[in-house]
């Protein structure tokens, strides 16, 4: 029987139609297994999205129990044990990390994107129900990312998607991201607050900041700018900035939240207070497809008094067998200390990630924080020239290493919208420091190896 598949082999519509894909056969930990027994070592837990690692037998007998007693119901007719377990851990942890932005009550779907989009409607609602029907646009950054719906995939400031989607996607007012490797700034942690705030006042005075529902922004940037963090006291100067003009902001931790980061809201390690905070990714442990809408009581309270309801639902809106699985997951962060691991084996990658490939001829920078690091490829270490985007640099980076047995997880195009390459580590939270060498010697191996 073959172990792999290459298009037209079989039925599944394949993402990639060139390439042979191994079937998968099972995985333990932080390590994936295929049918001809290879093992990679998973280094961006697929799409950032194994919290707890491959295999857990705690959220997978969660998951078992909660199915042999009901799997779906409507959530417009039903709530749940699990449902509402979940959302008071999620509002507990928020209270905790996040005491002023007051985000008590959550709401559970399916996706990153879902999430987002269920985001958009809330504050868009709000609005309404607050009698400012101008305030319809959002203000998004570039480089970003918010999902693949066409509304999230609109906020997502990746010029490269607007070339195939361009006629289908929304009308989203930018600004610029921080990004400390192509800031430009002389000093980025001194005097990038400023600058980007600056940035953000033309925008608004350009559009009348009566017009804007909210600014969305990931409190961590994920493969869009490589784990960038934002410069000291940045979201504080978003927040006042927003808050002078009555706009409403969002964090996007689809892909930095849930631990990942050191804490287990990014949101807490960068700053940022929200009115509107997404989780998604990692809150379902790679078990399950499961993203979360955390919101305040107050203004839930102002919809009560208007029209009654929140206008947004989805089928599996908190399908128990969803949030059940969530439940396990957060159990085992608590009982493996999943964030204080990723706090204090996340100083050790990246610590192991600077000494071992900031070095190497063709790695202009390493940055992030916790276990999220981005590593970006440039032709050029001095004028941090990328390399063009004819020559596919991090396809084929990202293929030398899986044949090695070692799974990236890509992005191109961020250093001027088509050229750029990039790459993250986002080991699942269950990551060893033993297990930090052999990822990060291993890398360095590869790449000495590689030629661009």
């Amino acid at each position: 029987m073959k172990t792999h598949v290459r298009y037209p082999d079989g039925n599944v519509l394949l993402r990639n139609l060139t390439r042979e894909m191994p079937i998968i056969a099972r995985g333990e930990g932080i390590y994936l297994f295929d049918e001809s027994g290879k093992r990679y070592i998973d280094a961006s837990s697929g799409a950032l999205v194994v919290s707890v690692g491959h295999g857990n037998k705690h959220v997978a007998d969660a998951l078992h129990a909660q199915l042999l007693k009901v799997g779906y119901v409507n959530g417009t007719h039903f709530t749940s044990r699990a449902t509402e377990t979940l959302a008071t851990r999620l509002a507990v942890l928020a209270t905790a990390e996040l005491p002023d932005a007051k985000l008590t009550r959550a709401a559970f779907l399916s996706s990153g994107s879902e999430v987002v989009e269920a985001a958009v409607k809330f504050v868009r609602q709000l609005w309404m129900e607050r009698g400012q029907p101008k305030r319809s646009k959002m203000i998004a950054r570039i480089p970003s990312y918010h999902g693949n719906t066409l509304y999230a995939l609109s906020m997502s400031g990746r010029p490269h998607y607007k070339k195939l989607y361009g006629p289908m996607l929304s009308e989203v007012v930018t600004t610029a991201s921080p990004y400390p490797y192509r800031s430009g700034l002389t000093d980025y942690d001194r005097d990038g607050a400023d600058y980007y705030g600056k940035l953000l006042e033309e925008v608004i005075a350009k559009e009348g900041g009566e017009t804007i529902a909210a600014f969305i922004a990931e409190p961590v940037i994920g493969s869009s700018a490589g784990a960038a963090l934002p410069p000291r006291g940045y979201f504080q100067r978003m927040r006042e900035i927003c808050d002078r003009h009555g706009i409403l902001m969002i964090a996007d931790e689809v892909l930095c939240g849930a631990g990942r980061c050191g804490s287990f809201f990014a949101s807490a390690a960068t700053g940022f207070r929200p009115d509107v905070l997404v989780l998604g990714k990692g809150l379902g442990g790679g078990c399950v497809p499961l993203s979360a809408l955390l919101v305040r009581e107050d203004h839930l309270e102002e919809m009560r008094l208007g029209s009654g309801y929140f206008q947004h639902a989805q089928t599996y809106l908190q399908a128990p067998f969803m949030t059940a699985a969530g439940v396990a997951v957060l159990e085992e962060f608590d009982r493996a200390d999943l964030v204080g691991n990723a706090a204090r084996t996340g100083e050790y990658l990246q610590q192991r990630l600077r000494e071992k490939l900031l070095p190497l001829k063709s790695v202009g920078s390493v940055q992030g924080i916790g276990l999220l690091a981005g590593i970006e490829l440039v032709e050029n270490k001095e004028t941090k020239a990328p390399y063009a985007r004819s020559k596919k640099v991090i396809e084929r980076l990202c293929a030398h290493l899986f044949a090695r047995g070692m799974i990236v997880w890509p992005n191109m195009g961020q250093a001027d919208g088509t050229n750029g390459d990039l790459f993250m580590i986002g080991p699942p939270l269950v990551i060893t420091k033993a297990q930090v060498d052999e990822l990060v010697d291993g890398l360095a191996a590869a790449l000495e190896e590689f030629s661009p």
